[in-house]
């Protein structure tokens, strides 16, 4: 079983890869706004699962903990572009875990509810209340390197690699949050970053428009908990039920890590 979760998370990773190669290639189609949203229905529980089996990994590796929380009204199954709510989630998951030497990393999902949304209002975002969809809002907070103030209006920008004091020795592309912000903003939502300097960690908020789906009978045996190898009496995270998982347990063999 652990072989097979193995080669399953290499499958689904090389696959995800594909796909953002080809986002990458089409950045013009993102810029210019002629990318189409490929919406659909799909469980958004297992949406998260997906994604921690991809962090997971790395994570156990600088041993850091994670924990994922997924709020009671969560629903199970909704409507919109799920490869690209992924990629996101992805995105600043991999930030947030290659940005942070020791500690933790939480991700907390919730819905937002019709009298917050006054809130979150900005210039270019205006959320309003519909019975045919719903706000969702997905939080990770780290306790990484952080970023300076000066640096937080840049991180967005395409191609910019701020560089505060306890941010230096780490590289990149300069693209991941550029496209985060893209896709966000085709998913009728918005996308910032919070942190109190160098060193003292950094909260990425993101918050998107999904349509409301029926198809919550045809999702519910699809369902997996958010289990970890190794752990146990882990129940299932059902649609009204408030789920969290740590990364990682005490169960966990060190050959697995070895093994990553």
């Amino acid at each position: 079983p652990e072989q097979r979760l193995m080669v399953e998370t290499v499958l689904k990773s090389s696959n995800l890869l594909a796909t953002l190669i080809n986002d990458v290639l089409d950045l013009s189609k993102l810029e210019d706004r002629s990318l189409e949203l490929e919406i659909r229905a799909f469980n958004l529980h297992a949406v998260f699962k997906e994604v921690m089996g991809f962090i997971r990994p790395i994570a156990a590796i600088k041993r850091l903990s994670m924990s994922v929380m997924l709020t009671p009204d969560l629903p199970l199954c909704a409507i919109g572009d799920e490869k690209r709510l992924m990629q996101t989630i992805l995105n600043i998951s991999g930030n947030a875990v290659k940005f942070t030497k020791e500690g933790h990393i939480t991700l907390l999902a919730s819905v937002l509810k019709p009298d917050s949304l006054r809130e979150f209002r900005t210039p270019d975002f205006h959320p309003a209340a519909s019975d045919d969809h719903f706000y969702l809002k997905v939080q990770l907070k780290d306790t990484g390197c952080g970023i300076s103030p000066q640096d937080l209006p840049h991180v967005f920008t395409k191609f910019a690699q701020t560089q505060p004091g306890g941010n230096q020795g780490y590289s990149g592309s300069g693209l991941g949050l550029a496209i985060c912000r893209r896709f966000v903003t085709l998913m009728g939502g918005h996308i910032w970053l919070d942190s109190e300097g160098a060193g003292r960690g950094c909260t990425a908020t993101f918050i998107i428009r999904l349509g409301v789906s029926d198809n919550t009978d045809a999702y519910q045996q699809q369902l997996a908990p958010l289990a970890w190898p190794g752990s146990a009496n882990v129940e299932s995270a059902g649609p009204k039920a408030l789920h969290e998982e740590t990364w990682p347990p005490s169960s966990l063999k060190p050959r697995y890590q070895r093994s990553v």
